[in-house]
This record gives structure tokens, sequence and C-alpha cells, in this order.
């Protein structure tokens, strides 16, 4: 009988270890994950050249110092939604649901980016436009991250918002393939547009960004 029960102490024990062992171990994955991915935000569909009002292509990268009337003028957000169009709490409540099932990556990233731009002081204003939220930032891009728009200051414009949120419908197409897809390809045509001026003023005119616009409502 003692036998049986040292050995069942020993067991008690070692698998205590083992609970431990695999918590911690599962605790530096998380961590390490949640950096990996933080560090993957440039490759998504990040808006380098800017869909504004005008013709002209502005790169956010160095928007603080370009004159400020190479820069279209921030409009007022709440202006902004008021001219979108509503969708219906059917919709709104289908979407959601895809944003936390067929849409979980990107969603994912976008809660961890926007924890990231909080715990920074990044965060400047926020908006709610149906079923996703506006993240107006100091960060000088934007992107289009599951049920996030995250936009510069100096971009908060109709255009850009209405072309963002095309991206989130391209993200209800296609999902976790949305990253792979849009992701990837807007990433390095926007790459290519900072370095050569005569590929940017074609930026929006090739997919993914003009399908983009197609579904945001740009003008």
């Amino acid at each position: 009988m003692f036998q049986i029960i040292k050995f069942h102490a020993f067991d008690s024990e070692s698998d205590h270890a083992r609970s431990g062992f695999w918590y911690a171990t599962f605790m530096k994955a998380a961590i390490l994950v949640a950096v990996a991915l933080t560090s993957c935000l440039m490759a998504l569909p990040v808006e380098f050249p800017v869909h504004a009002d005008s013709t002209e292509a502005v790169n956010p990268l160095v928007v603080d110092s370009v004159p400020l009337d190479a820069v279209v003028e921030a409009q007022d957000l709440s202006m902004i939604i008021s001219n979108i169009a509503p969708i219906s709490r059917e919709t709104q409540v289908r979407r959601s649901i895809a944003q936390a099932t067929f849409c979980l990556p990107q969603t994912i990233l976008g809660t961890l980016y926007y924890g990231l731009l909080q715990l920074t002081g990044s965060v400047v204003d926020t908006a709610d436009m149906n079923e996703i939220k506006i993240v107006v930032t100091t960060a000088p891009f934007g992107v289009s991250l599951g049920k996030y728009i995250f936009i510069h200051t100096s971009l908060q414009t109709e255009n850009v918002i209405r072309h963002e949120y095309g991206h989130t419908l391209q993200g209800y197409k296609h999902g976790p393939f949305y990253l792979l897809l849009e992701g990837a390809v807007s990433f390095v045509q926007a790459a290519f547009s900072i370095i050569s001026p005569s590929f940017a003023e074609d930026y929006f005119d090739r997919w993914p960004e003009n399908e983009a616009n197609e579904l945001g409502g740009v003008p």
C-alpha cells in the first residue's frame, strides 16, 4: 500500500511539474508569436500612396516633411461616417461573426496592433462605422485589419476610409487568405511605389487597390 501511495504521490508531483513546464512553454511561445505578428504588420495592405480627393500621391512615411498644401486637409470623422451608407443589423451581425471565425487571423492582428498603439499613446481618435472601428493614429501608414481600419491623422479623408473599408470587404471574400493575397500584393506594390514615382501614379489602377476602391465606393 505504501508503495502504491508513494507511486501516486510521485505521479502527482510529476504531473504538476509537467503542467508547469508546458504552461511556461506556452506562454513563451505566445509572447514570441505576438512579437512576430506585430513585426509582420508591414507585410499587410499598407497604403503608402494616398488615395485622396486630389490625384497627387503622398507618402505618409514622410508626410511630416512635405509641404502642408501637398496633403489633403483632414476631414471631420463623424462627417465622413455620415456619408457612408449604413448596413442592416443582420449584415452587421453576420460580418461580426465572420471577423471572429473566417477572418480571425486579420482580426487578431488588428486587435494586437490596436493594443500596441494604445500602449504607445499613438491613438488620436476612434469612431465606429457599421461593423468596424476606425482608429486615427500617428503611425505613418494606413491599413485594414479585421474589424479595424487604421489611418494616419493626415489621411483622415472620406476617400481613404472608403478605400480601406474596401479592403475590409475583400477580407470577407477571402478570409484567412486575405493576408496572403491582398496583403502581400498590396505591400509589394506599395514598396515599389516608394522607389518609383511612375509606378506610384498607377497604384490605384491595379489590383487589389482598384477592387478596394470599387467595393468601398470611392468616386
